[in-house]
């Protein structure tokens, strides 16, 4: 292995060293190779890790509907692609209070899926109130006139 120094910031250290007395991990050492070999394995698809028991670590340190990217994971509301497609039917049909309660009722404030599909939700919204506007007047320039 080779050695490095790296500078962290004292909050930073103070908490790795928590989760060290706490037993999440072995020691600072451990800590900071998982660190290393997650950020790679997320960031680069061919990239294996290297650290010994990486994926015990990775089982007990991270729990596994943030390690499935990309996945619902949701077993409390319905399969989120539903919801968007729901969501637009309504806003499609002008009825922007219907999919607010509909979100107001599957989702708990400030869920992911919920931020999400009132986000979708208020560009309907935009997109209705630009339709709902008269076309801007197209005015012909006025005739130049020079005087001297």
């Amino acid at each position: 292995m080779v050695k490095s120094t790296v500078r962290f910031p004292e909050p930073v250290v103070e908490e790795i060293e928590s989760l060290v007395e706490e037993g999440q991990f072995e020691s600072k050492s451990e800590f900071y190779r998982f660190s290393a070999d997650y950020v790679l394995s997320r960031t680069l698809d061919e990239y294996e890790p290297e650290t010994i028991d990486y994926d015990a670590i990775e089982a007990e340190v991270i729990p596994a509907e943030e390690r499935e990217l990309g996945g619902d994971g949701d077993d409390d509301g319905p399969p989120f692609f539903d919801s968007v497609a729901f969501v637009r039917k309504l806003a499609l049909r002008g009825k922007f209070s219907d999919a607010e309660d509909f979100i107001d009722h599957q989702y708990v404030p400030g869920d992911r899926h919920a931020v999400l599909l009132e986000e979708i939700l208020q560009l309907y919204r935009e997109d209705a109130a630009t339709e709902d506007r008269p076309p801007a007047p197209e005015h012909d320039p006025e005739p130049t006139t020079r005087s001297r």
